[in-house]
């Protein structure tokens, strides 16, 4: 017997997501701030792809798409926590560590257990699993403009050095950005480790 796994996300705008996975589908709910919660159910099937990120030094996410472009992104990091009916922002106390500790847990155990659940056969011919910063593309694309705009301007008031300098790193990181890759692909039988917290699961 399948048991069910669930994960509780509060977004730094209070927006609330709830995922629950059952043996073959997944549901959640989704509240906005003084919202009503609005409902989801799809078969693991009906997912196209997940993707797992390291959007900063202290959280990780995962984002998954279906295929009628329904989308959640969730994150390891606990912004608020629910206290007397209240959403609180944790405190450095151990009591909230606690909180903060189980929650990364959580997460942890919900993606690992719907990699389990989707890692089917007729589930994992359909699904893209893919990892990595793509956003570190727009980085160098931002760069390579700004020494676009920067090359002719010192061409112009005759920086012949400079010229040659931001020349050759323009070449260089367009070479180097042509080669890059910062979305991979995974099988769903081995996450990549980086892309959970650590620790044992204190549920």
């Amino acid at each position: 017997m399948t048991v069910n796994t669930s994960y509780h996300y509060i977004a730094r705008n209070k927006k609330q997501i709830i995922c629950y996975l059952d043996e073959d589908s997944i549901s959640f709910t989704v509240q906005a701030k003084n919202q009503l919660a609005k409902a989801y159910k799809f078969r693991f099937t009906e997912i196209d792809r997940i993707h797992l990120c390291l959007s900063d030094v202290s959280w990780h996410t995962i984002d998954i798409y279906f295929r009628d472009k329904t989308h959640i992104h969730l994150k390891s990091v606990t912004f608020f926590m629910e206290r007397d009916g209240a959403l609180k922002r944790p405190k450095t106390n151990d009591a909230n560590t606690t909180v903060v500790q189980r929650n990364q847990a959580a997460y942890r155990n919900f993606v690992i257990e719907l990699h389990k659940r989707v890692g089917l056969p007729e589930a994992t011919n359909q699904i893209k699993f893919t990892h990595g910063n793509p956003w570190k593309k727009a980085l160098i694309l931002l760069v390579l403009l700004a020494l676009a705009i920067v090359i002719p301007i010192t061409w112009s008031f005759g920086h012949y050095r400079y010229f040659f300098v931001f020349g050759t790193s323009f070449l260089l990181l367009f070479l180097f950005n042509l080669n890059i890759n910062f979305r991979k692909k995974y099988s769903p039988g081995a996450i990549p480790q980086k892309y959970l917290p650590q620790g044992h699961l204190k549920m």
